[in-house]
């Protein structure tokens, strides 16, 4: 049976988690994405064990989604660990220092590896690995740095490069921009594969299963990762994207289609879950039922665990759809009509 979740942020009451629990359980849900930043790492160790286990205790899988954590993952969050630990730090093509960690710095790991420990103690069953990647410019909307800078230049990724490659790192001069060569982009690849296999690899080893949603872009974009090399990794269980159509200006039924072909043909062939996320912010008014049409189509397809981000349109965020109740009566509906067809 196909299996249906929804993110969840942005309440720290148990009293409102618990009237959302029966509101998420009637909305035809099996599985909660709780988002765990730092911020709870250290301010709502108590809390976020109590959602955790009252989600578990309603029958619901409970995942960890490392939200934003070090820069490293999706999410509207600031990173703590960034300030603390500059030295940690990605640099850019540019020279600044990126305000997200580097995957090769020690410090990283032990923090990553520190957040596993916390997520799975406090009940989490599923780890799910939320868009990883590099700093990337033009998702800051503080405009920190050029579209065309990316990572990383740091003195650790200097040495490793001309170790791999035996030659420098490219460094570009006074109003220069560089570009990203094969050895670059193969270079910043190895960094995260290597990365995740160690993270993955943990989280299994402690007991719990590992889900990751990747881009869903071209191979050629600086910010993808080889789907390939990353769903060969052990630990791994359930492998997805999340195809926003809204927020690609996408046609939805093409663009799911195309996107879930691409994840069929990386998760058959290793037997994981197909995962599927569609949007539920930023939805224009008389669109929803868009909603219906792409989570069925990504069944269709072979999705076998679908999920939407977030619950109510987003309404407790910027960005929030339009008509914020009608994306997750759509949703809710969708997800009974899927589930019992």
């Amino acid at each position: 049976m196909i299996e249906t979740g929804v993110s969840y942020f942005a309440n720290g009451w148990l009293h409102h988690f618990e009237r959302d629990l029966e509101d998420i359980l009637a909305h035809n849900c099996t599985y909660i994405v709780h988002c765990f930043s730092e911020n709870e790492m250290v301010f709502a160790r108590q809390r976020t064990t109590q959602f955790f286990q009252k989600t578990r205790n309603a029958g619901l899988g409970c995942w960890a989604n490392p939200w934003a954590v070090m820069g490293l993952f999706g999410g509207e969050q600031f990173s703590a660990f960034v300030p603390r630990n500059p030295d940690a730090c990605q640099m850019l093509s540019t020279g600044q220092r990126a305000p997200a960690a580097c995957p090769s710095a020690p410090e990283t790991r032990a923090a990553m590896r520190l957040w596993l420990d916390m997520a799975i103690d406090f009940g989490a069953d599923t780890i799910f690995w939320d868009e990883p990647h590099l700093y990337i410019p033009d998702w800051d909307d503080l405009h920190f740095a050029p579209d065309s800078a990316f990572a990383c230049f740091c003195p650790r990724c200097r040495d490793s490069f001309q170790s791999r490659f035996g030659q420098p790192l490219p460094q570009a001069g006074p109003g220069q921009a560089l570009s990203l060569q094969p050895e670059m982009r193969q270079h910043r690849e190895d960094l995260m594969v290597d990365f995740l296999s160690e993270m993955i690899g943990y989280a299994h080893d402690k007991g719990a299963k590992n889900a990751i949603t990747l881009l869903p872009v071209d191979d050629e974009a600086n910010e993808s990762l080889p789907w390939d090399r990353i769903a060969d990794l052990r630990g791994l269980d359930i492998f997805g994207t999340d195809p926003y159509w809204f927020l690609h200006d996408k046609d939805c039924e093409s663009f799911v289609h195309e996107q879930m072909k691409k994840t069929m043909a990386v998760c058959e062939s290793r037997g994981l879950t197909p995962h599927f996320w569609a949007q539920g912010f930023g939805i224009p008014s008389g669109r929803e039922d868009e909603l219906e049409t792409g989570f069925t189509v990504a069944v269709e397809r072979g999705a076998q665990s679908i999920a939407v981000w977030g619950m109510h349109g987003n309404a407790a965020w910027d960005g929030a759809s339009e008509n914020p109740e009608k994306v997750w009566d759509v949703v809710g509906t969708t997800f009974g009509k899927l589930r019992n067809p």
